[in-house]
């Protein structure tokens, strides 16, 4: 058990970082950028798909060292015979999706359960970011108001 939970505040201290160190570069040195607002705002988005999925895939890699190398639990139901299967997996949890198709076995259970609040909470955070990059670069138009028939 120690080793899952040593595992898992390795990934969480290396995804936070990592997702730190993506919106410090999109608030930072991307603003340097002379890019038009809508153009800006799809750069961020993809930055931080891409950085999301790159934490999916040091979970993926967390994942298949705790089963192959560790052995300190497995997987039931569709095999998880290459990468592809662990990035598939990782993916499902990341996302709190959940599936079902694969499921974890022993100590890799808490594993899968931090991977799905550590996403949550990445994922709400990228949100956030975007809504208020949205508020500070997009011209919002005045709605119109309507006219009084009286």
């Amino acid at each position: 058990m120690l080793v899952s939970i040593a595992i898992s505040v390795a990934l969480f201290v290396a995804t936070a970082y990592l997702h730190v160190m993506s919106l410090g570069f999109c608030s930072g040195r991307m603003a340097s950028v002379p890019l038009r607002p809508h153009t800006r705002v799809l750069s961020i988005v993809s930055l931080l798909f891409l950085t999301h999925l790159f934490q999916i895939a040091l979970f993926a890699g967390g994942f298949w060292i705790a089963e192959a190398q560790l052995g300190i639990g497995g997987f039931e139901g569709s095999a998880t015979a290459n990468l592809l299967d662990y990035f598939y997996f990782s993916t499902v949890m990341y996302t709190s999706l959940g599936i079902g198709d694969i499921v974890p076995t022993g100590h890799l259970r808490f594993l899968a359960g931090v991977e799905a609040l550590n996403g949550l909470l990445l994922i709400a955070w990228s949100a956030s970011f975007l809504f208020a990059t949205m508020n500070r670069l997009w011209d919002w138009q005045p709605c119109v108001e309507p006219e009084d028939k009286e």
